[in-house]
């Protein structure tokens, strides 16, 4: 057993074909590398099944391949995670408790500013949605989906954001690089700016999109552990991730040992079987792999492939050479 004062720092990425492997070398790894006494052992997972599957294979007997007990777990969803951290480093005055462009918060905004944008130039798909709502329930819904929309922007399109704030109506595309929006998707970056008026432009740095590249900043620029990020974090049964917050547990493993186990069913690299419309511009030591996928009849969206595609050969940009 290895004293828990020597938990070496790094990045590592584990993959298997079998969860329950995986979940057995996460219960090895931790019985033999433990914590502090007073230490929390920290696990992102996407569900409470997964948490629970897990607990249960810690708490087993050590004859049957447990610990024996299952105590003093910090078991979080990866986005909680990553807020919690940047206000721990960059300090609770820097970062809110809760971004105004929240998706909960946000909803409840644009129930408020859509009627007063239906009438302007460019809305008029949205005109025509809501033309027959006589309950505001189609507008509840057509906030909601607006919402988790932005919400997911700020994750995986933030550059999107950035130039629709500034007046650019256009996307950023892997291949074909600029395209200037048509015109009935014009509505998406008119809202976005809306939505910015009302919150205030200042209160943008707010957003994920905003505070995200001062944490890899201030993360880079260290030459410490932050006191407010645990020494070890564990990520398990999580099928994609985006590539925020790869890039994020890859500079926390700067200072901390970040353990990604990763179900893979394929021993071979896969951008090699991956059809080539899956892979825009992407080279196999390229950066992350996205895809786009329509929404609204809007801009396409990107999101993240299976991690199981991202994590075996990760590559955060040039600036996260050191990735250990």
């Amino acid at each position: 057993m290895q004293d828990a004062d020597l938990l070496q720092p790094g990045f590592m990425v584990v993959h298997g074909n079998r969860l329950e492997t995986l979940r057995q070398l996460m219960v090895d790894w931790m019985r033999g590398h433990p914590l502090g006494p007073l230490e929390n052992e920290v696990i992102l997972v996407q569900s409470n099944g997964i948490a629970q599957w897990l607990q249960m294979a810690l708490a087993a007997d050590p004859e049957d391949g447990g610990a024996g007990i299952a105590a003093a777990l910090d078991v979080q969803l990866p986005a909680r995670f990553l807020w919690d951290s940047y206000r721990g480093v960059l300090g609770r005055d820097a970062v809110p408790e809760q971004s105004p462009l929240d998706k909960q918060p946000l909803l409840w905004r644009l129930m408020r500013l859509l009627p007063e944008l239906l009438e302007q130039p460019g809305f008029a798909p949205l005109r025509r949605f809501l033309a027959d709502d006589t309950d505001c329930r189609k507008r509840y819904q057509l906030a909601e989906r607006l919402a988790d929309l932005f919400d997911q922007y700020q994750v995986y399109r933030a550059d999107w954001l950035n130039d629709w704030a500034v007046g650019q109506n256009r996307i950023g595309l892997a291949r074909e690089g600029f395209r200037p929006l048509a015109d009935e998707e014009q509505w998406q970056p008119a809202l976005w700016r809306a939505v910015l008026a009302d919150v205030g432009m200042e209160r943008l740095q707010d957003s994920r999109a905003g505070i995200h590249p001062r944490f890899v900043e201030h993360m880079l620029a260290t030459h410490e552990r932050p006191a407010a990020l645990p020494r070890r974090v564990i990520v398990f049964g999580i099928s994609s991730l985006p590539a925020q917050t790869l890039e994020a547990l890859a500079v926390i493993g700067r200072y901390s040992q970040v353990l990604l186990g990763v179900l893979n069913p394929c021993q071979y690299h896969w951008g090699d079987i991956i059809a080539d419309r899956s892979l825009p511009g992407v080279s196999r030591a390229g950066t992350i792999l996205t895809c786009s996928i329509s929404m609204m009849s809007g801009p396409p969206m990107k999101r993240a492939l299976p991690i199981s595609v991202v994590a075996g050969w990760i590559c955060l940009k040039s600036r996260l050479a050191l990735i250990y």
